[in-house]
């Protein structure tokens, strides 16, 4: 497998589990491997990201990740989650077992299904949806690929997300030798969904929206970090499916025959109907390594 396709295959898990990019990244030959191969992953990100929300705190955390795919697309992964900011010990465990696979020629595809284990009032906002069934398809034009990632949260809520992201690989040429090269896969994406989630400082309450559509929300205490003054609540939004964010992402690798290194930059901006709604940029960086026997 090529490595930047490994690497659009680590980050996209590693991002489903974290919210921001779950399965629209899928590597589109998997299928096409000869032999069992292991994925190995590093990730640190400055923030938490769930679909461009945020918690109300800023929550770093470093990820460790493996994948075992096996010849004709079906693969086993799981990563753990650790909260810089937080105590000790790790923050959240995510499993996850998939299936890639072509339809045509430029048309590839992705199901799987991943369960998370997170303490008990877990920061993290994914904590909220547990249980996820995931669905995407990518089509390659040649000179742009697009994609769109269905992801449903199985549970009270059952939420709905929906993700179509535009995407470009970019080939910027060998940096030190014939056996390297750097790659720019910059990508735009509008994500909407059945459910907002932030966090709070107001005292835990159950109530409706003054406009009677019947909006809900729940309130779960949450443990406070050194930075807040006062304890967080976790607010959960459901309604009809809305534009929750819009996000532009901007990776750049450094690829070897079987490691690479990555950083990423991702900007978002929240729909006018989420929760704690502003016309402020959400900033996230992620650093990568990732290594491939």
């Amino acid at each position: 497998m090529k490595p930047y396709l490994i690497l659009s295959l680590l980050l996209g898990v590693a991002a489903s589990a974290m919210g921001q990019e779950k399965r629209a990244e899928t590597a589109v030959d998997t299928v096409e491997k000869a032999k069992t191969s292991l994925n190995l992953a590093t990730i640190y990100a400055n923030n938490a990201n769930y679909y461009g929300q945020t918690s109300a705190d800023r929550l770093p955390y470093v990820l460790g990740y493996a994948s075992l795919n096996f010849p004709g697309g079906f693969y086993l992964a799981g990563g753990a989650y650790k909260l810089i900011n937080l105590g000790s010990g790790i923050s959240g465990i995510d499993l996850s077992a998939g299936y890639d696979f072509k339809l045509a020629k430029q048309l590839s595809g992705n199901v799987s299904f991943s369960h998370s284990f997170f303490p008990d009032s877990s920061l993290l906002l994914q904590s909220t949806n547990p249980d996820m069934a995931s669905a995407s398809l990518e089509y390659d034009w040649n000179v742009v690929k697009t994609g769109l990632t269905a992801d449903y949260a199985i549970g009270d809520e059952n939420a709905l997300f929906a993700t179509f992201n535009v995407s470009k690989s970019i080939d910027l040429g060998s940096l030190f030798s014939p056996k390297d090269y750097i790659s720019f896969d910059p990508a735009v994406e509008v994500v909407g969904g059945t459910q907002r989630i932030t966090t709070t400082e107001e005292m835990p309450s159950t109530t409706t929206n003054g406009n009677g559509n019947g909006k809900k929300f729940l309130f779960l205490p949450l443990p406070s970090s050194s930075k807040t003054s006062a304890p967080q609540y976790r607010q959960v939004t459901s309604s009809s499916f809305d534009l929750l964010s819009y996000n532009i992402k901007l990776p750049i690798s450094y690829n070897r025959a079987n490691y690479a290194i990555e950083a990423t930059y991702q900007g978002s901006v929240l729909g006018k109907k989420v929760e704690g709604y502003t016309n402020k940029l959400n900033s996230f960086f992620y650093l990568g390594l990732y290594y491939s026997f």
